[in-house]
């Protein structure tokens, strides 16, 4: 037989043995989990069938014997639950914000803001009312008048 041959058998040869081990370990080991949840779900069944005939025979003890059934007290932790006094929060009023007003000398002439010029409407607000707004960003400015 040719080498190229023998190697292409071996490949082949050593390719099927993993495959082969892979297919066994996934085999086993769903039936691993197979195994233990059955065993589980056998434990969660049997568990609950004897906790019942625990409680029905309880019952039948305390019914028989005309003793009173102990009181059980509730934990610390629910006890605080209940006793606990309900706080209600109110909502916080927001409040609106003004703009920004600056106190300027009433020669100013640039905003402080922006750095554009006033204009002329600008400075004969700011002359009559002592109070203006800059026409490009709109920070509100009052005039620092001084009376002669």
């Amino acid at each position: 037989m040719p080498i190229p041959a023998q190697v292409l058998m071996i490949i082949g040869t050593v390719a099927s043995l993993i495959l082969a081990v892979l297919i066994v370990y996934f085999v086993l080991k769903g039936v691993g989990y197979l195994i233990y949840y059955i065993l589980k779900g056998v434990y969660l069944l049997l568990k609950g069938i004897f906790v019942g005939l625990y409680k029905l025979f309880e019952e039948i003890y305390y019914d028989i014997s005309g003793k009173p059934k102990p009181v059980k007290k509730a934990s610390i932790s629910e006890e605080q639950k209940f006793n606990q006094p309900q706080t209600y929060v109110e909502p916080e009023i927001i409040k609106p914000m003004l703009k920004e007003v600056e106190t300027v000398q009433p020669i100013a002439v640039y905003c402080s803001e922006c750095g554009s010029q006033y204009t002329e409407k600008m400075l004969e607000q700011l002359a009559e009312t002592g109070f203006a707004f800059c026409v490009y960003c709109g920070k509100g400015y009052k005039a620092n008048l001084v009376e002669a």
